[in-house]
């Protein structure tokens, strides 16, 4: 038997982890029948899942989701269910393995509740992982992206690693998705070129490309850009985007003859390719004209959130091209 409990946000490197235990754990052969998700199951189903015997064709893999459970108060069990749920576990049936998930959303800032009783009985009982999400400025990051080309017979340098961070983010579910992408897109060659990542990986839907229309001023570009953006995205989330790209563009621009790359990029967490990539970008553009766009942008969005302006076109027009 092997009981796992897996949380974080990196649902990739969680969802890989969980294909390799039931590559191992299951005869291929009887898959279908021996491995079993459970979403936030109610207690009764819990128990039946700790409790089951093994099957005579081999072992068992059951896949319970139990975020609900430890995180927040939409789920519980009492200290009776618990001691049930505590015996089960210490019993639990040879070739019968469980994998309890607790899976946080990106970029939330939340962990198993360590202090509910469950948790303190899975992570007893458990092999615990966590699979948090990388930062883009993570040395990590790039030594994964290396991997996950590699694995896919693809080269990418350093520096070409640093320009996909900067057009994907560090979401690995869509890098693995850009990467298989650009695959098919450059083969037979296997080298990724920085050619190749602005052609194939630039999505139209893409928010950094946004301020960078804005900053060229290319009026029209910014708001066909923008409707794209708003048929799948509330406006709000794309001015928050917006926000925080404009909030760094003002920082380099302030200190970029104060402070070198490295520092900056150090500064904000930052890769330093990134820094200097988006000093070339802020050359022509003035630290008046960042600071009133980014004042457009405050005024804007306060009066599309108090329902003063719609999010239309003319709203983008105040915030961005004023």
């Amino acid at each position: 038997m092997a009981v796992f409990l897996f949380w974080g946000q990196e649902e990739y490197l969680m969802e890989k982890e969980i294909k390799k235990l039931k590559d191992e754990l299951l005869d291929a052969s009887f898959v279908s029948m021996a491995y079993k998700v459970f979403d936030n199951p109610p207690y009764n189903t819990l128990i039946e899942v700790v409790q089951a015997a093994p099957l005579m064709f081999g072992a068992t893999l059951s896949l319970v989701y139990v975020d609900k459970y430890l995180v927040g108060n939409k789920m519980s069990l009492d200290d009776k269910q618990i001691a049930v749920l505590e015996d089960a576990l210490k019993t639990l049936s040879d070739n019968v393995n469980v994998i309890f998930v607790c899976k946080i959303a990106r970029d939330e800032n939340k962990k198993p509740d360590s202090r509910k009783k469950l948790y303190k009985v899975l992570s007893k009982y458990s092999q615990v992982k966590e699979f948090a999400q990388f930062k883009t400025y993570q040395k990590e990051l790039n030594a994964q992206i290396a991997k996950m080309a590699k694995e896919k017979e693809l080269s990418i340098s350093s520096d070409n690693i640093a320009l996909f961070i900067e057009q994907i983010g560090s979401n690995l579910t869509l890098i693995d998705s850009e990467l298989e992408k650009l695959k098919v897109a450059i083969h037979p060659d296997k080298n990724i070129t920085s050619e190749a990542l602005k052609k194939y990986c630039s999505s139209s839907e893409d928010v950094f490309i946004l301020a960078d229309l804005i900053i060229q001023g290319k009026k029209d570009d910014v708001l066909k850009q923008y409707n794209l953006l708003t048929e799948k995205r509330h406006p709000l989330e794309v001015f928050s985007v917006l926000q925080s790209s404009f909030q760094r563009f003002i920082f380099i621009k302030n200190y970029e003859k104060k402070m070198s790359a490295k520092d900056i990029s150090l500064k904000l967490k930052l890769h330093e390719f990134v820094v200097m990539k988006t000093m070339e970008k802020l050359r022509k553009t003035s630290l008046d004209r960042l600071l009133q766009i980014r004042e457009n942008l405050i005024k804007a969005e306060y009066k599309l959130k108090s329902g003063k302006m719609t999010a239309s076109e003319t709203v983008l027009e105040l915030a961005l091209l004023g």
